[in-house]
């Protein structure tokens, strides 16, 4: 063999050996971890949010993600492993802490589901109850005789949890935080008695072309001017009926007279049926 042939056949044996050597694959002692999954993709805590998200809006899949973006804040800069096994220890805690209880239904599978359906029958059951409470008071409310002759009376059952009711005209709202007994803003009326009882309350309204006489026997009582933009005034509570229009010559200036009283006169009730009498008296205001 020529010397020029086997120079070329050791450069060709030595592109083989090189060709194969590109082609196998390079291994080591140890294989690499996976990836934290808490950083293969950005934590919502980079873009600022501080709490955990409700299990409600997170894919079950990306639930433990989610997880572990929220546990180092809770339980310290941990590995993911033991971040992982301390949340899982405490998925049968029944903890009342409000924040570490989304923490924990992002973590411990099935628990939102259970927390879904435990909420829902508490709130049924609430619903039931305060639907015959209010059924009893709309029995017992009392059909008392007006103090003159209206052009109108209403009467309703209401259920109140703020201790007080409400009536907005159709086009305004607004919530009064001053809690005085009666107040008013644009189109609206705040009768605030206070107390945080919730309850039913048993409502009646008077509509008066001319002033009427005052009434007796009322724990507490106030009046005041508010001018109607619309002439419709309907007074509404958290639950319940929607009491009748209280006003009797449409759009313009009105007296307002309150009065509220509670169940003392109803000695036989039990003081999960009391009922507390509301009355509202509304006549135009004198034009001088």
């Amino acid at each position: 063999m020529s010397r020029l042939l086997r120079f070329r056949w050791w450069i060709a044996l030595g592109m083989a050996v090189l060709l194969f050597v590109l082609a196998v694959p390079q291994f080591s002692g140890t294989a690499p971890l996976p990836e934290d999954p808490a950083r293969e993709r950005e934590c919502p805590t980079a873009m600022g949010l501080a709490h955990p998200p409700g299990a409600a809006v997170v894919a079950p899949e990306d639930r433990q993600w989610m997880y572990l973006c929220y546990a180092h804040r809770r339980f310290g800069d941990l590995p993911d492993e033991e971040l992982l096994a301390r949340g899982g220890a405490l998925c049968d805690s029944g903890t009342t802490d409000e924040e570490l209880t989304r923490l924990l239904e992002l973590r411990c599978p099935g628990l939102y589901e259970r927390n879904q359906r435990a909420y829902l029958a508490e709130r049924d059951a609430a619903e039931a109850e305060e639907k015959r409470r209010l059924a009893v008071a709309r029995a017992r409310c009392p059909r008392r005789a007006p103090l003159a002759r209206p052009v109108r009376q209403s009467r309703a059952a209401m259920w109140v949890r703020t201790g007080g009711i409400q009536a907005w005209e159709e086009g305004y709202a607004g919530l009064d935080h001053s809690g005085a007994f009666l107040a008013k803003g644009r189109g609206t009326v705040h009768l605030t008695w206070g107390g945080d009882e919730e309850g039913p309350v048993c409502v009646t309204g008077e509509a008066y072309r001319t002033r009427p006489p005052e009434a007796k026997g009322w724990q507490r009582s106030g009046e005041m001017r508010f001018h109607s933009p619309t002439g419709v005034l309907e007074f509404f509570g958290d639950g319940g009926d929607l009491l009748g229009d209280v006003t009797a010559a449409g759009a313009g200036s009105y007296r307002i007279r309150a009065y509220v009283r509670g169940s003392g006169h109803a000695p036989g009730l039990a003081r999960a049926e009391a009922v507390r009498e509301v009355l509202i008296v509304v006549f135009p205001a004198s034009r001088r």
